[in-house]
């Protein structure tokens, strides 16, 4: 039935929490607020936040990059000015650059997909830290195209993001199309209201809440008991 999988990358293919936990580390570690786990952890609920309110049209990318950071400090008991903001955003930027850690399963799951299906992958990154760090994984030989939302102009869960993808690809036949992400909000969410498929993958157990994903895993490699 599917010819295209659309493939979400962080936390679905690359294992994005550790890699915002080693480049959080490399970029703190040596400023007046140091590093903690406890840090951490406040990072990345702030973090996930800020890209919620992106994915509902209340911030900006731009905006994004520096107030998870002025907000992190502020919270800490630090103040943290417009300048200062910038150089630990675009140090965190070129440490995350530097990640290619994967999700267990993935590498194995896209070998043997990637001789059935054209395989893509749709992202909401920063362009050049995406493409950085699929440059130093093994994946890039079996997936047709990258489309990042930074490139892109608009972003999951947008329909007009997966409008463009599809006119891309040549094929606006949406029952040929399934998305496989992590994220209700932006995969989940984003292929229902374009029209399309999709897998939840729940590598946590969190459930799907009110959304209906056609399928949902815990694993990558059981997308090869339903493909």
């Amino acid at each position: 039935m599917y010819q295209y999988l659309l493939f979400d990358a962080d936390n679905t293919l690359l294992n994005f929490d550790l890699a915002e936990q080693e480049a959080l580390h490399s970029t703190l570690i040596h400023t007046p607020l140091g590093y903690s786990d406890d840090i951490f952890q406040l990072y990345h609920t702030i973090n996930e936040l800020q890209w919620k309110r992106l994915e509902r049209g209340e911030t900006t990318r731009e905006r994004l990059r520096t107030e998870r950071f002025i907000q992190l400090y502020e919270t800490l008991g630090y103040s943290l000015d417009s300048s200062g903001a910038e150089a630990v955003a675009k140090a965190f930027l070129e440490h995350m650059s530097e990640q290619s850690a994967l999700m267990d399963g993935a590498l194995e799951t896209v070998a043997v997909l990637a001789k059935k299906y054209a395989l893509y992958i749709v992202t909401n990154a920063t362009a050049w830290v995406q493409k950085k760090r699929m440059a130093r994984t093994p994946l890039a030989p079996y997936f047709q195209k990258v489309y990042i939302s930074h490139d892109m102009g608009c972003a999951k869960p947008e329909r007009i993001f997966f409008d463009k993808v599809l006119t891309d690809i040549g094929d606006n036949r949406r029952e040929s199309y399934l998305v496989i992400g992590d994220s209700l909000s932006s995969d989940v969410a984003g292929a229902r209201g374009a029209g399309l498929d999709s897998c939840y993958f729940d590598p946590k157990g969190i459930g799907c809440g009110s959304e209906s994903p056609k399928w949902t895993i815990h694993a990558l490699p059981q997308l090869l008991d339903i493909l």
